[in-house]
């Protein structure tokens, strides 16, 4: 029989996508300092090596061709194919073993594997929270629609309600004062490189904005404009070639110079510092950089989505005044005003969002309790 009253939190997500598991991260810390014990599982590390291998080879070809990226978004399919049985179900084991009861989930690829956890231990229920990383359901979890009873959505963005419901802080510090901070832009494609930021550099250096760029490549990186940084995670680094034994880290993260040096740190990951220093991201508005906008106070200068979730998101940054489509801040004329006025959407907005981490380990400790009174 599970034990309702173990505290351990396991938090299933993907190393593919780093706007789902970054995201996992940082709960992962935040619940850890709220005294839970938790496990960070990474779904690649249950692949076959044939599969991690193909992996690598869609990165590198979606980061080269954003059209072939949106084709092979709308063909998003299941993935159980690409999981090796054995290393499942010695998962599936080692969760009864342990008594594992409470999961959150960061990508719908994992469900299959949660319901066949379900039918292993029924009818002991199991306690789901399904989280929304994007403004709608994202593709991973629209094939699987059926929520089990105990299963719980949390949205930490909702475009058809338009309204944020949850916050993921990535730190305890406040924004810095838009006057304080350097008069640079971050661009970037989010964890695989992909989209249209790289089309959009050198008018943005015609225009005389400096950049922080953060390159997919090190040959990217090409310091041919002074004005210019360039930023990167160290190309050497997967999330899914750690040991699944090895607790999942941040990204090592550094800016590419004659002597490039990557770190990282247990609480949040270094490419935010960049960001609340800057004046505002261009980017795709994946669901992990949207945390980064309303964490540091960084207005969006939207490009072009990847998907109709990343749209989603695009839409809801726009309708609370936190974000602008890129095309229209370019017939603005780069203008640095309207930024500063997002920027001051984001400090005054309604404080009304349940800080997630925080929750999550106050209903925890409740449940615990009644299991114990029981």
């Amino acid at each position: 029989m599970l034990d309702r009253t173990n505290p351990t939190v396991t938090i299933l997500c993907s190393g593919v996508a780093l706007g789902v598991y970054i995201p996992a991260l940082l709960l992962n810390y935040q619940l850890q300092q709220q005294q839970l014990h938790t496990d960070v599982v990474i779904l690649e590390h249950l692949y076959t090596l044939e599969s991690q291998q193909k992996l690598k080879s869609h990165k590198q070809a979606y980061h080269k061709n954003f059209a072939m990226a949106l084709m092979g978004h709308k063909m998003t399919k299941d993935i159980q194919f690409s999981l090796d049985d054995e290393l499942v179900n010695a998962i599936l084991n080692s969760w009864e073993a342990e008594s594992r009861s409470n999961f959150i989930v960061w990508s719908g690829f994992w469900m299959p594997i949660i319901e066949k956890y379900r039918q292993q231990v029924a009818p002991q229920p199991v306690s789901v929270n399904l989280c929304r990383i994007d403004a709608d359901v994202s593709a991973t979890f629209k094939s699987y629609s059926n929520f089990n009873e105990h299963d719980r959505e949390i949205w930490l963005w909702n475009w058809s309600e338009k309204k944020l419901d949850y916050e993921l802080p990535v730190t305890t510090e406040s924004p810095i004062p838009y006057a304080a901070r350097s008069n640079r832009f971050v661009i970037h494609g989010g964890g695989w490189g992909i989209g249209t930021y790289t089309n959009k550099i050198a008018e943005l250096e015609q225009s005389e904005i400096s950049l922080d760029i953060v390159a997919y490549e090190v040959a990217e990186s090409t310091h041919t404009n002074p004005n210019n940084r360039y930023f990167m995670v160290d190309p050497n680094w997967s999330p899914w070639l750690q040991s699944p034994n090895e607790q999942p880290e941040f990204p090592p993260f550094g800016e590419v110079n004659n002597s490039s040096n990557f770190r990282n740190r247990p609480e949040y990951h270094e490419l935010f510092d960049v960001i609340r220093q800057s004046k505002a991201i261009i980017s795709k508005p994946g669901g992990g950089t949207l945390i980064d906008s309303l964490a540091s106070a960084t207005p969006i200068i939207l490009l072009e989505p990847y998907g109709y979730a990343e749209q989603s998101n695009a839409d809801i940054w726009k309708y609370l005044g936190y974000g602008i489509a890129y095309e229209k801040w370019k017939e603005l004329n780069y203008d640095r005003g309207i930024l500063e006025q997002l920027h001051q959407n984001i400090l005054n907005r309604d404080r009304s969002t349940i800080n997630y981490a925080q929750s999550y380990a106050e209903n925890l400790q409740e449940r615990s309790i009644k299991m114990k009174i029981k």
